[in-house]
């Protein structure tokens, strides 16, 4: 802008950022313009706001907690491709598993699941991206999440296609063993 002059005009600063990034994220920057504003001996720093969307904060605090407890062994992620909020839990999911971008139960094709790579922008198809049964002892784990803005219905019925690679199990039997599990 002219006559914007940094010096003058960035003494005092206030952070609202109304963001499906990561909250983690989000955070660094704030305080690295905390950092820079107190730098200064005459600069002043506002504050923040937290503007944050919590549905997605939650989803991406469910998804960093199940990733540090390293207990997948893959990951399916679903959302739209467009989502932010949702390309963030993939990219999260990336840095520690197999991961696959599917926008709902119907990328379950005869080839294969059609999924999105969203570094490339282009689908691909795998054509069986879930881990086989094991023995009972070698059970395998699958972390299912998806971006704030997926009905919850839409996870359910990629839960059920999953479950149908092992068996047919039902929902409700798998997340009572899952629960017990975890106590």
């Amino acid at each position: 802008t002219e006559g914007f002059d940094p010096a003058r005009d960035l003494r005092r600063v206030g952070v609202v950022n109304q963001t499906t990034m990561l909250a983690s994220d989000t955070q660094a920057i704030a305080d690295r313009i905390k950092q820079a504003v107190d730098a200064d001996p005459d600069g002043e720093f506002a504050n923040t706001r937290d503007t944050l969307c919590y549905a997605t904060n939650d989803n991406q605090s469910a998804t960093s907690g199940a990733l540090l407890a390293g207990a997948a062994d893959v990951a399916l992620v679903v959302g739209g491709y467009n989502s932010s909020n949702t390309s963030h839990l993939v990219e999260l999911c990336e840095e520690h598993m197999p991961t696959f971008f599917v926008r709902n139960e119907l990328e379950w094709q005869e080839d294969g699941v059609h999924h999105f790579d969203m570094h490339t922008g282009q689908m691909k198809v795998t054509p069986q991206p879930l881990p086989d049964a094991g023995t009972a002892d070698e059970v395998p784990t699958v972390l299912i999440t998806s971006g704030a803005s997926c009905p919850d219905a839409s996870v359910e019925r990629v839960l059920r296609k999953v479950l149908t690679h092992y068996g047919g199990r039902d929902v409700e039997s798998v997340l009572t063993e899952f629960e017990r599990t975890q106590a």
